[in-house]
């Protein structure tokens, strides 16, 4: 089920919205159309409810404008008053570092959940994004 309504128009469509509509466009190179053929599917961020919970599941890649859209999502759903927040990182192909930061940033929207915040990973790029992320607070000396 894909909450409706949401807080504001933008974060309503973020169920079907990808991350090629999230930021600008992309251009298509000096090889033409053929290069866009080959490029990957472009990120999705899907957001549904299970049970007193909201779950945010990003596939694809996460880069910056995904990333955006992953915290606006996250706002949007925290906003509906679930007990917790989950990001399913699951479907995750690949990730940037701007992109990775988001979850960090996630954390602290959730943070006033009754039941927080929780990540779902598994082996692969959901796992070394998140890993990415709180590795950058450690060195920067910004971990709790």
């Amino acid at each position: 089920m894909v909450l409706r309504p949401a807080s504001s128009r933008s974060v309503g469509i973020l169920g079907e919205m990808s991350a090629a509509t999230a930021g600008s466009p992309t251009r298509p190179t000096a090889a033409g159309s053929d290069a866009l053929a080959s490029m990957p599917e472009p990120a999705t961020i899907n957001v549904t409810s299970e049970g007193t919970a909201v779950v945010i599941a990003v596939e694809g890649g996460l880069d910056q404008s995904t990333g955006v859209a992953l915290v606006d999502a996250a706002t949007a759903a925290v906003a509906t008053g679930p007990s917790h927040l989950d990001i399913d990182l699951r479907g995750l192909e690949s990730f940037t570092d701007e992109g990775a930061r988001a979850l960090v940033t996630c954390r602290a929207v959730g943070s006033d959940l009754p039941a927080g915040l929780h990540y779902r990973t598994s082996r692969g790029p959901g796992r070394e994004a998140l890993l990415a992320a709180y590795r950058d607070l450690e060195t920067d000396g910004l971990a709790d």
